[in-house]
């Protein structure tokens, strides 16, 4: 997750220039920080990939699915050590990883976001700082 905070002296109008150009900035962030992190989200199918939407300042990637890739650990119904639950069991956590296919996503992985980050953080910053700089 990215933060950042302003504190500032400023009249009223000025606070509220400053913080418009801060919402708009954060938008433009998520919209950068989605597009760059893309290459790192498993593609298998690229269902994830392409339901995945920016509300706002935040990246919503749909559904437990997505979770359960983020985390990139194994999952099976306790009953039976299948990864294929019967139904209304409720699955376990394994410390087995998860492998993804690369075929379509050289960098597919979990924790896709820190992995962007990693590489990404400083165009990020800087997408930010014109952003909030282009609207005051």
């Amino acid at each position: 997750m990215l933060k950042f905070e302003v504190h500032a002296d400023l009249n009223e109008v000025m606070a509220q220039k400053l913080a418009e150009a801060s919402t708009k900035g954060e938008h433009a962030v998520a919209v950068q920080v989605q597009k760059d992190t893309s290459p790192y989200v498993p593609f298998l199918t690229g269902s994830l990939d392409q339901r995945t939407r920016v509300d706002g300042s935040q990246i919503i990637y749909p559904g437990p699915y997505a979770r359960y890739l983020y985390y990139g650990k194994l999952m099976v119904d306790p009953a039976t050590g299948s990864s294929y639950a019967t139904k209304g069991a409720t699955k376990v956590l394994t410390d087995k990883n998860l492998v993804f296919n690369k075929a379509s996503h050289a960098n597919a992985q979990a924790h896709w976001f820190e992995a962007s980050k990693a590489e990404n953080l400083e165009k990020w910053i800087r997408v930010a700082d014109k952003a909030v700089k282009r609207d005051l």
